[in-house]
């Protein structure tokens, strides 16, 4: 427990505050708080690796997905939870209602395995929505929400240059 100003708090509560993590000079202006992965819990920190480079925590626990693009999952109060939010939670703080943790700049193919709260931001829906790549989104895509495979043949590029199933396309002419 840690007094401040006659009241009794945990050590935890002052990441809820805004508070740095570590060092508060006592003046007027607060530096950033400065983040290690031995901040967190060793069963969390121990899944984490460093990387120098960009500085990405990378998570080396279970991801909700088997391709590169899945996100890292840990049990946290009794489910299955996102690592990097529970990340969030633990150093940064409360993501408030309506808000989603997002990275603040995509570094690299495995930044959705980043847990690092200096890449992390909490944003609303639209403005993750409006961050997101969706050009490389699309391109990932082999085949129709139908099934019908984007072939250089049943491929059909709209004037706003987006991909269409000749098939589906087809399809839809007939019925009108």
């Amino acid at each position: 427990m840690v007094r401040e100003a006659g009241r009794r708090r945990s050590s935890r509560s002052r990441h809820h505050l805004g508070w740095p993590a570590r060092g508060c000079d006592g003046g007027a202006s607060v530096s950033p708080a400065v983040y290690q992965p031995s901040d967190l819990p060793s069963r969390i920190a121990s899944k984490i690796e460093v990387d120098s480079e960009s500085g990405c925590w990378l998570w080396t626990g279970s991801c909700n997905r088997e391709s590169p693009s899945g996100y890292g999952t840990v049990a946290y109060q009794g489910k299955t939870q996102l690592v990097h939010r529970v990340v969030f939670k633990l150093l940064v703080g409360e993501i408030p209602e309506g808000f989603q943790v997002s990275h603040a700049e995509p570094r690299g193919p495995n930044h959705t395995r980043c847990c690092n709260p200096h890449h992390l931001e909490a944003v609303t829906r639209e403005e993750a929505l409006r961050r997101r790549d969706w050009e490389r989104a699309r391109a990932r895509r082999t085949h129709c929400r139908h099934g019908h495979e984007y072939t250089p043949e049943n491929t059909y590029l709209d004037p706003r240059g987006f991909r269409q199933c000749r098939a589906c396309r087809s399809e839809r002419d007939k019925s009108r």
